[in-house]
């Protein structure tokens, strides 16, 4: 009898054991599989940082590739605000290097592509020969890309020393994100035509005589006229004056006598200063005095052709 109640409590105990075994495996065994798919989970997470780690290190290689090919490439494109930044560039070309020209810029067309953008440009204007095929060499040997599609002269009617020129050339921007990082430096090397040519066509050309003016003994004293405040020979009078271009921190000015001037706010012309830049509008103010202690505001905008 107590043999047989020993065996039954014995046979309880090992499967209360065997359960609480059980059980104790199943939780185990749960918790292995939750480790397990959290493995696999880590494993994919990390690969997938692997390869992104991967792409941005062949990125980077790439950029810096695009960078030293930029720096070392003999023309290049910018992101520029055309048709301003052109205008302005020429401009700094012909003040760079003293080039005594006189001209006007258009622009004819603009052609969207996938990569950049190309602006057809018209200059013309009037020089003498030797500036006008320094500046042709200037803006083909700049490290901005510039293609002149033609150049045509023809004798200036006011002046036989003189030429009328006609330049179509091409300018490019590139798109924004295909822009690369990188500063480009402002620097124009004069021309040295026996160092570039090994002949100076120019020099055998005879300098201009100076017709000698009468001399009149004892010539009577001249009364001079008085020049009023207001009358401001030497300022620009924005009268008749046409605007060309504006940048974020300039307006290009074409004055009457064809002469192109920068003029930031502030800017002093005759009887009056620019007060106020609108790049968005394509337009510029200026307050004029009238005289009579009062002003007025010339309100100007670029007329496209």
């Amino acid at each position: 009898m107590y043999a047989k109640r020993n065996s039954l409590t014995i046979l309880a105990v090992l499967l209360l054991l065997s359960g609480l075994g059980y059980m104790w495996y199943r939780s185990k065994a749960q918790d292995l599989a939750r480790a397990k798919a959290q493995n696999q989970k880590l494993t994919q997470q990390l690969r997938g940082e692997l390869e992104v780690a991967e792409t941005l290190v062949y990125i980077t290689a790439e950029r810096d590739s695009l960078q030293r090919r930029w720096r070392n490439a003999p023309k290049k494109l910018l992101n520029a605000e055309e048709p301003a930044f052109s205008l302005s560039y020429i401009n700094w070309l012909i003040n760079q290097h003293n080039l005594d020209l006189d001209f006007d810029f258009y622009l004819n067309e603009k052609t969207q592509q996938t990569e950049y953008t190309a602006f057809s440009y018209t200059l013309n204007g009037e020089g003498d020969y030797r500036n006008i095929c320094s500046l042709v060499w200037y803006m083909t040997r700049s490290p901005l890309l510039y293609q002149i599609k033609s150049v045509t002269y023809r004798r200036s009617e006011g002046d036989s020393k003189l030429l009328n020129f006609v330049i179509q050339f091409e300018g490019y921007s590139m798109n924004k994100g295909l822009e690369v990082n990188s500063e480009l430096v402002m620097n124009s090397p004069p021309l040295d035509w026996y160092g570039e040519f090994d002949y100076d066509a120019f020099n055998s050309m005879a300098p201009a005589v100076i017709e000698a003016k009468a001399i009149v003994a004892n010539p009577a004293p001249a009364v001079a006229k008085p020049v009023k405040p207001s009358d401001q020979p030497d300022l620009l009078d924005i009268e008749g004056a046409s605007l060309l271009a504006i940048t974020n921190d300039k307006a290009y000015v074409r004055a009457r006598n064809g002469k192109v001037v920068a003029m930031p706010v502030g800017y002093q012309v005759k009887n009056g200063r620019l007060i106020r830049l609108d790049p968005r509008a394509n337009q510029v103010e200026f307050s004029i005095e009238t005289g009579s202690g009062s002003s007025r505001l010339l309100q100007m905008k670029i007329e496209y052709n």
